[in-house]
């Protein structure tokens, strides 16, 4: 996966990718908030805000025409990594919780989904190479049976997963 693109996790949990064409970063005179809007190649739009005193980044992603996809609040632990994410349909309905677990590295090693009960929805496991590149992922159902996986280098997990509500 190229730098210029977006790695999504699509309401059933499997990583897809969106190419970014644009981005334009923002901040307030303190860093208290920060801002920066995505937009992506298939003309939706993602505005991103980053407020440090509350420990949360939220995720709004529209259409080409303005019209709400969904949002995710993301709390963001004291390094700077997401802990966890909400995910709501585009109404404001809860759709899913991401939890993020993390290697010594830094790196995102799991990301498992939870229902509303916090029952589990399904585990996404990244592999790294010994330099520290993804080279594949595991997606898991809740009794950790193997539903699918894929061996390279796509999708490429950042120390900070990214979000995406495009459809």
């Amino acid at each position: 996966m190229s730098p210029n693109s977006l790695l999504l996790f699509l309401a059933i949990g499997l990583p897809s990718t969106l190419p970014i064409i644009a981005q334009t970063p923002a901040t307030s005179p303190n860093d208290a908030v920060r801002v920066r809007v995505t937009l992506n190649a298939d003309g939706s739009r993602t505005i991103y805000q980053f407020d440090n005193a509350k420990h949360e980044g939220i995720a709004t992603t529209t259409d080409p025409n303005g019209k709400p996809r969904g949002k995710i609040v993301y709390q963001i632990g004291d390094a700077g990594r997401f802990v966890s994410g909400v995910v709501f349909e585009p109404d404001g309905r809860f759709l899913f919780k991401s939890v993020y677990k993390y290697d010594a590295a830094g790196r995102l090693e799991e990301e498992t989904h939870l229902g509303k009960d916090d029952a589990v929805i399904n585990k996404i496991v990244y592999k790294y190479d010994s330099k520290g590149k993804q080279i594949g992922y595991s997606v898991f159902d809740p009794t950790g049976k193997l539903l699918s996986g894929v061996a390279s280098p796509t999708p490429t997990a950042s120390s900070k997963p990214r979000h995406a509500l495009a459809k």
